[in-house]
């Protein structure tokens, strides 16, 4: 019976716009064969020229009623075309909204090698902006529908869902993913979704969250690659740059790609490379490359 009852209101909600327009002209036909005796088609006449208000002459004189009733006929007439034209809008909406998200699903689709920013406050919307400046390809996912609908007006690929969800993931291409970037504000979920993700792909590189030095272990142990207290570090690069700011400000400097000619940047050396190997005199990359090794992994 509920059932029964909510492919009824569903079918009324889809299609409001003509039953109410049929309750209309049924009631004004009736009107005017109960209160001025005319006849059915006479009846029906009177009221497709009434709603429509195309100023046809009337097929008789009518009564002190039945003026008022096409009064209100003509009042019920135009605020079923405003209706029409407020559900027209809603549905042209909609359906650029639909559009547009088929669209952006497609896009996400076609992505390889990419990777997943899960949660979008404030954490995300800098991590977004710094892999935007990088060019990197991403795609966000969060399960608040009008952040999504604004991380979409700025050009970014979103996926609206639960990140712990299996589903959700696979529709951001996590088996296609290079890596994933959890920052959920609490500590549970981000070990939800990342146990996710390594099951779903075991050789994403995954970077994860802890609110809580405790949820550090238990992220490592979940399949995190990676995993950073947002407090802690902010803490210590804060106390670095009050005790060393010469130092800090070197590093800030060497790490920005914006309008320097160094820069610093991980390289990994794959076996078939020419470098695999070789020692670093061996390797002549400041000659070769015009570029200095600071570090060997």
């Amino acid at each position: 019976m509920t059932e029964l009852l909510h492919d009824v209101f569903r079918y009324v909600r889809r299609n409001y716009f003509i039953l109410l327009s049929v309750a209309v002209v049924g009631i004004g036909t009736l009107g005017y064969r109960l209160i001025e005796g005319l006849s059915w088609l006479d009846a029906f006449y009177m009221t497709c020229i009434t709603v429509s208000t195309v100023g046809f002459r009337e097929v008789q004189e009518l009564s002190a009623v039945g003026k008022l009733f096409t009064v209100a006929l003509i009042v019920a007439g135009l605020s079923t075309v405003v209706v029409a034209v407020g559900q027209i809008g809603q549905d042209m909406i909609a359906l650029t909204a639909r559009r547009y998200k088929e669209r952006m699903e497609k896009q996400v689709e076609a992505l390889s090698g990419h990777y997943i920013l899960c949660g979008y406050g404030r954490m995300g919307r800098v991590i977004a902006r710094h892999l935007q400046s990088e060019k990197v390809p991403f795609v966000v996912v969060d399960h608040t529908p009008e952040l999504v609908e604004a991380i979409r007006e700025e050009k970014l690929l979103a996926i609206e869902g639960d990140a712990t969800s299996d589903e959700t993931l696979e529709r951001a291409g996590v088996r296609r993913a290079k890596g994933l970037v959890t920052v959920l504000s609490k500590d549970a979920e981000n070990v939800f979704v990342v146990l996710t993700a390594s099951q779903l792909n075991p050789s994403l590189y995954i970077l994860a969250r802890a609110n809580n030095d405790d949820a550090i272990p238990k992220l490592i142990r979940a399949g995190a690659n990676a995993v950073i207290n947002p407090y802690e570090s902010a803490g210590a690069r804060i106390a670095q740059t009050l005790l060393r700011p010469a130092v800090t400000d070197f590093m800030q400097v060497v790490t920005s790609r914006e309008g320097l000619d160094i820069l610093v940047e991980q390289i990994e050396i794959q076996p078939e490379s020419q470098l695999a190997g070789r020692t670093l005199r061996e390797s002549n990359l400041r000659q070769v490359a015009n570029a200095m090794v600071v570090a060997i992994r």
